[in-house]
């Protein structure tokens, strides 16, 4: 059984991101799933070398062993309640295996450190996109369609697996136990902040693949998340007042800082890197920059109610541009991501640039395990 520090890292993600889909067979093996997730990442971070290596063939094998017992499982359940959209689901299965295999595997025998980021990505692409996204999509027709007589076969399934004495303990712990405490970066950013900003993260597919532009961009969702908590509290609070709160204040002035800082990150990495279509990006921000003027005039006028307006426009803004322009960076830069994060880490070494811990904690949370601001060490 795992750490009870694990513990708390699998019940905050399945609690923050909602992932029960209401059938027990299959949430069963779901969290079974965050568990060699959330085990792999905690050597990671603080096991030895030797530990991690240990760790990384048992989650490797049980991931295989999930595949096969959990597809099957869920492909049974589908079949049986007459899903549609079974063949495509059933790719998807088949997708997923092949890049476990492949990808995984074959990094595994060059480069270890890469086998292992290669996994925990793949788990946490399949976790927030595929569960989280895919499998909600049969949970009404299952709900009206499952019988006994299905529930019964999915429930011998789930006892006949090998590791069913250790799924069934990991579900009472996160689901059944009075203790429910959640790891620290659940309470740190909030569950609530980062059910929102992963919603909008994955929705919109804002990755671009660039560690340092995903954490600020993360971060920047965060503080639009904030923001906009804070001006829908003030709403309730004071319906047709005329004054912002300090609190508001203070968070729409953060976040036009951190938006500023952000462009000035991207416009270095671009220019240093001599990025092709750097003066259009420049453009890009410029014009956000009227945005970003208006935001402040609004606010120091107190205009509450336009201001709601400028808030979404920036959140359309950012996402549209981040959707579109930023992901251009990346196939710009892929083949010399190392050389763009050694030189994020000397910006940030010489104070030129800010990573916030907490933005780093919601990247490895929700997109890679992966710390860009300093270089680790194993024995």
């Amino acid at each position: 059984m795992y750490d009870e520090r694990v513990i708390e890292k699998i019940r905050g993600i399945w609690k923050t991101f909602d992932l029960s889909l209401g059938i027990p067979e299959i949430d069963k093996q779901h969290l079974w799933l965050i568990g060699i997730l959330a085990d792999l990442e905690d050597k990671l971070e603080s096991g030895s070398r030797s530990e991690l290596e240990a760790t990384f063939t048992t989650a490797l094998s049980k991931t295989l062993d999930y595949a096969s017992e959990h597809f099957a499982l869920e492909e049974e359940l589908l079949e049986s309640i007459g899903y549609t959209k079974l063949g495509q689901h059933r790719l998807q299965h088949m997708r997923f295996l092949t890049a476990l295999k492949n990808r995984v595997r074959k990094n595994f025998e060059g480069n270890f450190e890469h086998a292992v980021m290669e996994l925990l990505k793949n788990l946490k692409k399949w976790l927030f996109r595929h569960i989280l996204s895919e499998d909600r999509q049969y949970v009404d027709l299952a709900d009206v369609n499952i019988t006994q007589e299905v529930s019964s076969s999915l429930n011998q399934r789930l006892r006949s697996s090998p590791h069913s004495r250790e799924i069934e303990e990991l579900y009472a712990s996160v689901v059944y136990s009075t203790k429910q405490t959640v790891s620290k970066e659940f309470n740190v950013i909030g569950e609530d902040n980062l059910k929102l900003i992963s919603d909008l993260w994955y929705r919109y597919k804002l990755k671009t693949g660039i560690a340092i532009v995903d954490i600020q961009h993360l971060w920047l969702l965060q503080l639009l998340v904030k923001t906009d908590k804070l001006y829908k509290q003030k709403l309730k609070q004071e319906i047709g007042g005329e004054y912002l709160s300090l609190e508001l204040k203070n968070a729409i002035q953060e976040t036009i800082e951190y938006i500023r800082e952000h462009f000035s990150t991207e416009e270095a990495i671009m220019h240093n890197f001599r990025y092709i279509g750097e003066r259009g990006h420049q453009k890009q921000h410029e014009n956000f920059n009227i945005l970003i003027n208006d935001m402040i005039d609004r606010s120091e006028k107190e205009e509450l109610e336009s201001l709601a307006i400028l808030i979404q426009d920036l959140k359309d803004w950012l996402v549209s541009h981040i959707a579109i322009e930023d992901k251009k960076l990346f196939y710009f830069f892929r083949s010399r991501l190392p050389e763009v994060n050694e030189y994020v880490r000397n910006l940030n070494r010489e104070g030129k640039i800010h990573i916030w811990k907490e933005a780093v904690m919601i990247y490895k949370l929700l997109v890679e395990y992966e710390d860009i601001t300093k270089e680790k060490t194993r024995v």
